[in-house]
């Protein structure tokens, strides 16, 4: 049941709130008395005074209003200078509009109120994108204010048939969402099941992304990443082209793609910037840089502690010749050499910038040379663990990379106990990990699991712009043209 607007009831409410504003106003001529709510901090002064408070004062029409039903009629139609104006009859929804920055003006006879987007709360200006930067691109990213990431969108999309939906989820705070999408080329059942997804989210606060993503993930118990995320609102709006669903939340500089195959994450800004050939060049190192970083250390451990004959005797022989004095054995080698590596990065993100930057180096290289010439380790260990983790620096996406890591580890652990067999038989659950997954109708590792050859211009290799005819079919299912 709603409950009735009464400005009594808001003053007893916010009584103990220094902030928020709820004020008797009444006209010149015949003093009709309404009640102005609002919280300091959150509204632009300049607008408020100017739209909201000046008519009252100079406007003929709301001077002369005899009640509050005329007062309402005139501030409605224009008589108060904002054009985005409202009507409210329910307190929730005048409360969660006025604590996200909005104005209210209440009137008590009526029990209704006008709702004025008068926000002008401080935020942090457009910058370059911290994560996806470009050398040829736009340099504009997505920050922590809803309407601003909405506008941007728009301002790519100039489409009548872009749609932005907007909702709230959450008990306490109330957090505002926006759903993004071409109602022409998305497919509705997705959208729809994304809307029910979030109108099921019953919990107090969603302080952070992991909040959200767990509720909108199709698989929760896969640590790959089941929605992508990106600073950049051309790569946004080139996602939201293809059929996909974009999702914006109020107070995250970041948006949303969905559904989410292990393509796009492999997919960087940098790949559309450059030529072709050289972006596909970039792709294929990146797709060998992933392979790299997940096998390597399982793979020198089963060579050195199972399988020698596969290794070239000289290599063989110069490998035991620096592992002479080694106390440990290559799998002790390797495990303690990635965690000192994953401790190393944990401590570069904790500490300052400058800090942590130069921990890192003082990290990497003077404890890692101590090391060696202690005999604690051997450099072919040192060499193996570094490539490693340089190579999983090149993957675009960092919650691909974060589940990367693990992987490794575990794979690792197998290649430990059984050598090269464990090293098969982890690639091979972790493939068939991967085409388990289903994310919102569509394979994970779609298309490569397609057989449909036209949805492969854009995965492995990047082919030139002319070839890109056709948006992928299971994300977009009726509208499939892209190029004539």
């Amino acid at each position: 049941m709603q409950q009735l607007i009464e400005s009594k009831y808001l003053k007893d409410l916010f009584a103990k709130s220094g902030d928020v504003l709820v004020r008797e106003l009444k006209t010149a001529v015949y003093k009709v008395q309404v009640h102005i709510f609002c919280v300091d901090g959150l509204v632009n002064d300049t607008i408020f005074d100017q739209a909201i408070l000046r008519p009252f004062a100079n406007n003929i029409a709301i001077r002369e209003c005899k009640n509050q039903q005329e007062l309402f009629d005139a501030m409605f139609s224009g008589m108060a200078y904002h054009d985005f104006a409202s009507e409210v009859t329910d307190m929730d929804k005048l409360i969660q509009g006025v604590m996200s920055g909005m104005a209210g003006v209440i009137f008590d006879d009526l029990h209704k109120a006008i709702l004025f987007d008068a926000r002008g709360f401080d935020k942090r200006s457009i910058s370059e994108p911290a994560d996806e930067g470009v050398v040829k691109g736009a340099k504009d990213c997505f920050i922590e204010v809803l309407r601003t990431n909405t506008a941007m969108i728009r301002r790519r999309i100039r489409s009548r048939y872009l749609v932005i939906e907007q909702m709230t989820v959450g008990r306490v705070n109330r957090a505002d969402i926006a759903i993004a999408y071409i109602s022409n080329i998305a497919d509705m059942d997705n959208v729809e099941r994304l809307k029910n997804l979030l109108s099921k989210i019953d919990i107090d606060n969603t302080p952070t992304p992991a909040f959200i993503e767990e509720f909108i993930s199709s698989n929760r118990n896969s640590i790959f990443p089941q929605v992508m995320y990106t600073q950049r609102p051309d790569r946004c709006s080139s996602n939201l082209t293809d059929g996909r669903i974009a999702l914006i939340v109020d107070g995250m500089p970041f948006v949303y793609i969905l559904p989410c195959q292990f393509p796009i994450l492999m997919q960087s800004p940098e790949d559309y910037a450059e030529n072709c050939v050289v972006g596909s060049c970039l792709r294929t190192i990146r797709y060998l840089a992933l392979i790299l970083t997940i096998v390597l250390p399982g793979l020198y451990i089963a060579i050195t502690t199972f399988q020698h004959q596969m290794i070239p005797i000289e290599l063989a022989l110069s490998i035991q010749n620096a592992k002479t004095n080694v106390p440990f054995s290559s799998a002790v080698e390797v495990f303690g050499l990635l965690i000192s590596f994953e401790i190393i990065i944990e401590a570069g993100l904790r500490l300052p910038k400058t800090v942590g930057q130069a921990m890192s180096i003082v990290g990497g290289l003077v404890v890692g040379q101590a090391a060696v010439e202690a005999n604690l380790i051997s450099p072919a260990v040192v060499i193996v663990v570094a490539f490693t983790g340089i190579a999983g620096f090149t993957l675009p996406n960092q919650d691909l990379a974060n589940a990367v890591r693990v992987i490794r580890l575990g794979i690792a652990i197998l290649s430990t106990f059984t050598g090269f067999l464990g090293l098969m038989v982890g690639v091979t659950l972790l493939i068939t990990h991967l085409c388990s997954l289903d994310n919102y109708g569509v394979a994970y590792l779609s298309p490569f699991v397609d057989v449909e050859h036209k949805s492969h211009k854009d995965t492995l290799f990047r082919y030139p712009v002319r070839f890109f005819k056709f948006r992928p079919e299971g994300i977009a299912k009726k509208n499939h043209r892209k190029q004539k």
